[in-house]
């Protein structure tokens, strides 16, 4: 019986860890934020490029450029949309969070 106690005792004393998700959350947003930023980039720019060649438009820099502008444009609204909403969720977890203690 005093090993059952002394177990139990043991077990309250020990701080939480925190949980398997709470560290994989940002990283996994920031791998996400990664791709859709290099991917929103180099599609329309491999589009104009491919555009461009003698055998399409040739019109060698002008879509290549265009293609960059527009993913350029895409990748950074993308990307602000997507802070905000993780702002917003670590927010309210944060608020929940804040209850509960």
């Amino acid at each position: 019986m005093v090993n059952r106690n002394t177990r139990d005792n043991e077990k309250e004393v020990q701080p939480d860890k925190p949980a398997l998700k709470e560290w994989t959350r940002p990283l996994w947003f920031l791998t996400t934020v990664g791709w859709y930023v290099a991917l929103s980039i180099l599609i329309p720019t491999g589009i104009g490029y491919w555009l461009d060649r003698p055998a399409q438009l040739n019109t060698h820099p002008l879509y290549t450029l265009i293609g960059f502008g527009l993913g350029t444009v895409a990748a950074f609204f993308g990307l602000y949309q997507m802070l905000r909403r993780f702002q917003r969720e670590q927010m309210e977890r944060n608020k929940g969070t804040k209850e509960v203690k």
